[in-house]
C-alpha cells in the first residue's frame, strides 16, 4: 500500500540529458527524485522544463495525491511545502533515487522510478535532458 502511495504521490508531482557531460535521463530523474526525498526544492525545480513546473503547481493546488493541497508562488516553494507533508517512509522509498535504464527515442525519454512505480517523460531540450511529465501527477 505504500509503494502505491508512493506511486501517486511521485506521479502527481513530477508531471531529462545525453553526452558530452551533460547528465544523462536516468541522472535528471534521479536527482528530482532524490531532491524530492530531501526537499531539495532547487535541485528538483533545475531539472523540469517551464510547462512541468507550471504543471506542478496546479496539480499541487487541485487535489493532489498523498498530501493536503498546496498553494506556493514558486516549483521550489511547492517542493519544500510537499516535503513537510511527506511521511518518512515515502522519503526513504525516494531517497535513493533509484531508476532504471531511459527508453530513448530521439529527443524524447522514459524513466522509471523503480521505487515509486512510475514513470518520468523527459525532453532533451538544447542539449539538456529535461523533465516534461511525470512528477507529481495522477
Amino acid at each position: 500500500m505504500q509503494r502505491a502511495l508512493t506511486a501517486g504521490l511521485v506521479s502527481g508531482l513530477l508531471l531529462v540529458t545525453g553526452c558530452g557531460g551533460s547528465p544523462s535521463p536516468e541522472e535528471v530523474a534521479s536527482d528530482a527524485v532524490s531532491g524530492l526525498s530531501a526537499g531539495d526544492g532547487q535541485k528538483v525545480c533545475a531539472q523540469l522544463t517551464e510547462p512541468a513546473k507550471r504543471k506542478l503547481l496546479a496539480a499541487l493546488a487541485d487535489d493532489p495525491p498523498l498530501v493536503r493541497p498546496i498553494r506556493a508562488r514558486s516549483c521550489e516553494e511547492a517542493i519544500t511545502k510537499v516535503h513537510a507533508q511527506l511521511t518518512e517512509p515515502i522519503r526513504a522509498v525516494l531517497r535513493d533515487g533509484e531508476v532504471d535504464d531511459a527508453q530513448i527515442d530521439g529527443d524524447r525519454a522514459i524513466v522509471h522510478v523503480t521505487g515509486a512505480g512510475v514513470d518520468l517523460e523527459l525532453r532533451k531540450i538544447a542539449d539538456e535532458w529535461k523533465i516534461t511529465d511525470g512528477l507529481l501527477d495522477r
